[in-house]
């Protein structure tokens, strides 16, 4: 096939990745543009992943009366170890009946006792 000067002829070569690339122009035969071998393109190194912090969840139990004392109203509040929250307050469960509430091991825990002068204002009189 003849290629006249004014018409020209294009032609787009895609070979395998790390072969020549070759795109040009020719006029009657002769390639005007030529590229370079294809570069490599360097991919950046895998991300290394980053250790782990461990957390660690600490349980905590605070009584604001310091303990089983009947006498005086208390509560207990802190954090169970799955880190949820936690507030109970002694109370009068009637005129005879204290729910006081204190910490053991970090834990909230209950116990009911008699009031022999009664129960007002959550402690025992």
């Amino acid at each position: 096939m003849q290629v006249q000067a004014d018409q020209p002829e294009f032609c787009v070569i895609r070979p395998p990745p790390g072969f020549y690339t070759v795109k040009g122009v020719s006029y009657g035969g002769a390639v005007v543009d030529v590229q370079e071998p294809a570069q490599q393109e360097e991919l950046p190194p895998a991300p290394v992943p980053e250790p782990r912090e461990e957390i660690k969840t600490v349980k905590l139990c605070h009584d604001t009366d310091n303990g089983i004392i009947r006498w005086e109203e208390g509560k207990v509040f802190g954090f169970y170890d799955n880190a949820s929250r936690f507030e109970f307050s002694d109370y009068c469960e009637d005129n005879v009946y204290l729910t006081e509430y204190y910490c053991e091991n970090e834990e909230p825990v209950t116990r009911r006792f008699q009031c022999s002068n009664g129960c007002r204002q959550n402690h025992c009189t």
